[in-house]
């Protein structure tokens, strides 16, 4: 290889190579290992040059800037290529990713060392620092040397912390020449330097401690998080590490919970940045799990910890970037916080059966429900598992006001030792028709927005707002029913939860989804279908709506609120009075284009109120009447007719009631229907993008005899629906 006219250029400073070091790689390690080394070679001989070189110009741009900035007067070069810093110093320094790097870069080197004067190559010492293969640190020690120079591996422990500090431990696989030579260069960057024995060694020593790390740093996170489950604090439980056997570094240092290491700040401190990455540990496990192969020793233990940090990136790949301690984050799960007001009464408790399941492994570590509500004793119908469910451990209820700013802020507080929340699922709001629009105001728009603002604050990863089908979305047959239709919120109630989306959609760095449903039923639902004759009342089912608002999250957390409006973003459309935009805080302009992720949750039926009539009344072998539009035109729904109606309905129920066998005295089921059940509703939703986008899949694809005996069954079970055979 013939160098460049550029390199022969630096010959000219061949002179100068004496008194020059390079160095190669400048990421958070390399860059303070440097500055370390220059700061304190420039200290004891101001005449001393130096040389940076990184694959990312700027990073050796911005590292000389800040050499200068500090040492005014210092003599640093950048050099573009490895041939330019290996000509222009007799001591260079590598600190690469990994072993396709360093074959890379000495490739490059070894041509110009051959061409060097004897006593210019014999002259020169390179000191790898990078944590790579043993077999390709030997390979290129092997080549460099040939050519008379000299070369020594040199990993480091210590991480990021102990290269700021200058405090690592070298360790070095040499022959004992290159060894002392090297010494009073590495005692810049570190405190402890530990000849290992030939090249390959340093490596070697820097693998099995790895090892040991690896496993180390997943045991303590797995210790602490079950330490906390017991009830012991993070603080107390660390002491008793630190100070007992089980006593390490990934304890005592490196602690992965927050608050537990009082006085010190570990990376978990700091949302775990500024640490090892957990993709170079990776790296170094998989490193370790290579060469135990190579020399047939069993590694169990190591080969579990690889396979967990790799499980741990490929399903959070935000995590490969923070320090290894944050595989605790994955061990913990996600805090799920559940907010809602009245949404005992539709669909929060369903969503904490999913996520804290009766029988069966919970989906997460902790789950916050809060509501206006009292659970114990209860004031509102929660049905039979619900306070199963409250009695686990991992969940927490919190009755709270969440009209007031104070209570949402103090909601999204964590547990002590927990992490902050990571998912919202907001189901607030004002679900009755009859309530005014100034209650509308408070109890829907201003409550969600409230939560909203906290959880942009706080940068929570998904915040899903359940939109109930308050619409009326026409029964043109050109109707796509598709997200992208500007559909009529129905009345003041549905005025008022779709105005709440568009002040959802314009805070900026929430990470919103809207999941707009069809009528809901299920097991301990009460509430849902209302009647619309032959008109579309599509329907799902309280599972679907469950498991539809945390795919949707899962969806949503690793995107960020861009580029989830860039796939699946629809225009929020004012549909208001546009004085309101003045009198109410919080709506934006009325001209504002607001795009936020949306999507329709039904199931596949495409029911009306006649199919879904008769699936019931076929279920239980009678047959179905009920009042058709035409008809509800007709009589206009007076308190009359309404009564009339209900005259019939209900006191057929009371009847099934007084005749079950036990009679039941009290149920949350009522037949009795007002104006507003009984006037037309018409809500046809498309359910392809959800399915095509999220990729969800419906447990309950239909409203068949199936699902209504799955309801009924539940409500015999818990006393609820009369039996009568």
């Amino acid at each position: 290889m013939r160098p460049s006219a550029r390199c022969l250029k630096a010959l000219e400073r061949i002179q100068l190579r004496s008194r020059s070091t390079s160095f190669i790689g400048l990421g958070r390690m390399g860059h303070e290992m440097a500055l370390n080394l220059f700061s304190k070679q420039f200290a004891n001989d101001a005449e001393a040059h130096f040389v940076v070189c990184d694959a990312i110009p700027d990073s050796a741009r911005a590292f000389a800037e800040k050499f200068l900035g500090q040492f005014p007067g210092a003599k640093v070069a950048i050099a573009s290529t490895p041939e330019e810093a290996i000509l222009s110093s007799q001591t260079m320094v590598t600190m690469l990713p990994s072993s396709p790097e360093v074959e890379s870069v000495y490739s490059r080197v070894l041509p110009i060392l051959q061409q060097l004067p004897p006593t210019e190559a014999r002259g020169t010492i390179c000191i790898d620092s990078t944590t790579l293969d043993v077999s390709v640190a030997k390979k290129v020690a092997k080549d460099v040397i040939s050519t008379g120079a000299e070369m020594v591996d040199a990993p480091v422990s210590g991480g990021v912390a102990g290269a700021k500090a200058g405090t690592l431990s070298f360790l070095v696989g040499g022959s004992e020449a290159s060894f002392k030579r090297s010494e009073s260069i590495l005692s810049s960057m570190g405190q402890r330097i530990i000849h290992c024995g030939d090249s390959g060694s340093g490596l070697g020593a820097k693998i099995c401690n790895n090892l040991v790390l690896g496993v180390q740093q997943i045991v303590v996170g797995e210790a602490m998080l079950l330490g906390q489950r017991l009830g012991l604090k993070p603080a107390v439980l660390a002491g008793v590490i630190n100070s007992s056997t089980g006593g390490c570094w990934a304890s005592s240092v490196n602690n992965p919970v927050p608050a537990a290491l009082a006085g010190k700040s570990p990376p978990c401190e700091r949302d775990y940045e500024g640490g090892f990455a957990m993709a170079l540990m990776l790296k170094d496990m998989g490193l370790a799990k290579d060469v135990a192969k190579q020399y047939t020793s069993p590694i169990p233990l190591g080969e579990a910890a690889e396979e967990m940090y790799r499980m741990v990136i490929t399903e959070q790949p935000e995590l490969g970037r923070k320090d290894f301690s944050s595989v605790y984050r994955y061990l913990e799960g996600r805090n799920e916080l559940i907010i809602q007001s009245g949404g005992l009464n539709t669909f929060s408790r369903a969503l904490a059966a999913l996520l804290v399941p009766v029988d069966g492994d919970p989906l997460v570590s902790h789950l916050r429900i809060v509501d206006k509500f009292s659970v114990a004793p209860p004031t509102t119908y929660i049905g039979k598992e619900f306070p199963t469910i409250l009695a686990n451990p991992i969940v927490e209820y919190k009755q709270a006001n969440l009209t007031v700013p104070a209570a949402v802020a103090s909601c999204f507080v964590p547990p002590e030792g927990q992490s902050s929340y990571d998912y919202v699922f907001d189901y607030t709001g004002e679900i009755r028709h009859d309530r005014t629009e100034m209650i509308q105001i408070n109890t829907t728009l201003n409550v969600a927005r409230l939560i909203a603002l906290e959880a942009a604050k706080l940068k929570v990863k998904a915040y899903v707002r359940m939109q109930q089908p308050f619409y009326d979305t026409g029964s043109s047959g050109k109707a796509t029913h598709t997200e992208k239709e500007d559909i009529k919120p129905l009345d003041t109630l549905g005025t008022w939860w779709h105005e709440t989306l568009r002040v959802l959609a314009a805070i900026e760095d929430l990470n919103l989804v809207i999941l707009r449903t069809g009528f809901v039923y299920g097991p301990y639902t009460n509430y849902g279908i209302i009647a619309s004759g032959k008109n579309p009342n599509n329907t799902v089912h309280i599972d679907d709506a469950s498991r539809a608002a945390w795919a949707c999250a899962e969806w949503i957390a690793p995107l960020g609120r861009v580029q989830a409006n860039a796939i699946a973003g629809e225009e929020i459309i004012f549909h208001n009075d546009k004085k309101k935009v003045k009198e109410v805080e919080g709506i934006p302009p009325h001209d504002q284009k607001l795009i936020a992720p949306l999507f329709n949750l039904v199931d596949d039926s495409n029911s009306t109120l006649l199919s879904i009539g008769e699936t019931v009344t076929s279920y239980f072998g009678t047959t179905f009447e009920f009042f058709t539009f035409v008809e509800n035109a007709a009589l206009k729904l007076t308190g009359d007719h309404v009564e009339d109606i209900n005259e019939h309905h209900v006191g057929g129920w009371t009847e099934m009631l007084t005749m079950s066998k036990p009679p039941i005295p009290n149920t949350p089921l009522s037949a009795y229907m007002d104006s507003f059940a009984l006037s037309k509703h018409v809500v046809a939703f498309s359910n392809a993008k959800i399915k095509e986008i999220v990729g969800y899949k419906l447990k309950h694809p239909s409203f068949n005899h199936e699902t209504i005996k799955e309801v009924v069954d539940k409500w015999k079970e818990e006393g609820s629906w009369p039996v009568l055979q």
